[in-house]
Parts: structure tokens; C-alpha cells; sequence
């Protein structure tokens, strides 16, 4: 179990770090809650897109662990003042989750990014409907990440 958890998060880390080798920007890392709970990271490519993903424990009755990477589409910024970039996003992804059955999913997420400019935090929030072949399921997460500047 240890060894599929340790493939599993190196494979979670390569989109990233291939990301953030190939564009500078700013990158982050940080903790998620609910779908999954455990740790997120995101890297922009530009203003208007970025390769998220993260690590961590479903919530389901068994905590099977729970892998997903994103490439996420930003094209509204909500609100923009001297402190705050607030956006909307939408995205296209994958998960796995480690499990018997059912174990690959397709996922949508549709969320908020909260990018605060004096601050190297960023909040955001997320509502994901994910599916395969047979089930379609609604889920969502909150998070933050400490950004870093590359």
C-alpha cells in the first residue's frame, strides 16, 4: 500500500513540476478539505491558465486515497482591486481513486480563485462533478496554497 501511495504521488507531482519548468510564473502548494483532504498544488502557465492537482483521502466509508490532476481555464475575473484578484474558473481533469472498483474519473471543476496581492496566499473553492461510465457524482473543495514567485 505504501508503494502505490508513493507512485501516486510522484505521478501527481510530474504535471506540475513540468509546468513550472516550463513557464515561469508563480506556483504554490498548500492544504485542501472535503474532495479530497489532503494537499494541493497549482502552477500557472499564464494569466488565463494553470495545472492544478492534489493528493489526499476521500471522504467515501473505506478514506481510499485519492489522486487528481486539472489544466483549469481562466476567462472572467470576477473582481480586481489593489489586494484581490477574485476569478472564475473552469476546468478539465482526471482522477484515481485507489480502490477496488471504479477507480477512474473524469472531473469538471467549476470554482473560485481568491489571489491576494500583498500576501503570498491564494483561497479558492470548488464544485466538481466527476463521472465515468457508469455513475456521475457531485463533490467540492476548499483550499489554500502558499504561493511562490519564480
Amino acid at each position: 500500500m505504501i508503494k502505490r501511495a508513493l507512485i501516486g504521488i510522484l505521478t501527481a507531482c510530474l504535471p506540475v513540476v513540468a509546468a513550472s519548468a516550463a513557464q515561469p510564473g508563480k506556483a504554490g502548494v498548500g492544504l485542501v478539505l472535503f474532495e479530497p483532504s489532503g494537499l494541493t498544488a497549482k502552477a500557472w502557465l499564464s494569466r488565463s491558465a494553470a495545472l492544478a492537482g492534489g493528493i489526499g483521502w476521500s471522504p467515501e466509508e473505506n478514506h481510499y486515497l485519492h489522486l487528481h490532476a486539472d489544466f483549469l481555464f481562466y476567462r472572467h475575473r470576477l473582481a480586481a482591486d489593489r489586494n484581490l484578484d477574485l476569478d472564475f474558473y473552469l476546468g478539465v481533469g482526471g482522477k484515481i481513486v485507489f480502490r477496488d472498483s471504479d477507480n477512474a474519473w473524469f472531473r469538471v471543476p467549476l470554482g473560485v480563485d481568491f489571489l491576494l496581492r500583498k500576501s503570498p496566499l491564494n483561497f479558492f473553492f470548488e464544485i466538481v462533478p466527476s463521472f465515468n461510465f457508469s455513475d456521475l457524482k457531485l463533490s467540492g473543495a476548499i483550499g489554500f496554497r502558499y504561493i511562490f514567485e519564480r
